[in-house]
C-alpha cells in the first residue's frame, strides 16, 4: 500500500538546519530500498510530501521512526492518508479497500511497483537504479504488465489502470534528493 505523508517542520529550532543533511540521507536511504517511491516540498519550505510503500501502518510508522529529524522531535505536525495509485484517488487511512480491476489484480506485486513508479513519472532507468536490477528487467516486466493489461505503450498504462496520478504527488524535479 501506498501512504501519503505530509509533514511540517520546527524550521526556527536551531537544530533543524544541523540535522537537515541526515534527514536527506535517510531519505536516500529510503528511496534506495524502495520504500520512498516520491515526495517533495509541501507548504512552501516547512515541509514535505512522501510517497511511501509500506504493507501496513505499522511498518509505515516502523520507516519513519529512525528519520533524525523524527527522533529530535522536529516534526511539528503529521498527517497520513492511504493513496491507492491505482485509482488515484486519496483516502484516509482505515477505509475500505477497493478490489483492483481484474486485469490489474493479475500484475505480480513487482510488476505493480514498476508500474506505479511508471505512473509516477519515473524512466526505465531511474525505476532500475531505486530497485537495484538492470534497465533490461524494468523493460521485461513492463513488457509483461502490457501484455497482461493488453495495451501497446507506456501512455495506456494509467488508462488500463483506471490511474491518474495527480501532478500535486508527482516527483518534483527541483527536489531530486528526495525522489532518487
Amino acid at each position: 500500500m501506498t501512504y501519503v505523508v505530509e509533514r511540517t517542520f520546527r524550521t526556527l529550532d536551531s537544530r533543524f538546519g544541523r540535522l537537515w543533511s541526515a534527514h536527506e540521507a535517510y531519505l536516500h536511504a529510503l528511496s534506495a530500498r524502495g520504500t520512498l517511491i516520491g515526495g517533495g516540498p509541501w507548504d512552501g519550505e516547512g515541509g514535505e510530501i512522501l510517497l511511501i510503500d509500506a504493507p501496513d501502518e505499522i511498518s509505515l510508522h516502523r520507516a519513519l521512526r529512525p528519520d533524525p529529524l523524527v527522533r529530535e522531535s522536529l516534526v511539528a505536525q503529521s498527517r497520513i492518508r492511504s493513496w491507492n495509485v491505482a485509482y488515484g484517488r486519496p483516502g484516509f487511512t482505515g477505509g475500505t479497500a477497493q478490489s483492483p480491476p481484474p486485469a490489474a489484480a493479475a500484475l505480480t506485486p513487482h510488476e505493480r511497483r514498476i508500474a506505479h513508479l511508471v505512473l509516477a513519472g519515473h524512466t526505465n532507468k531511474d525505476i532500475a537504479g531505486r530497485l537495484g536490477v538492470s534497465c533490461r528487467a524494468v523493460e521485461q516486466h513492463l513488457t509483461r504488465t502490457y501484455r497482461k493489461l493488453s495495451i501497446q505503450r507506456r501512455a495506456q498504462l494509467a488508462p488500463a489502470l483506471g490511474a491518474a496520478l495527480p501532478t500535486a504527488l508527482a516527483p518534483a524535479p527541483q527536489r531530486e534528493q528526495l525522489t532518487a
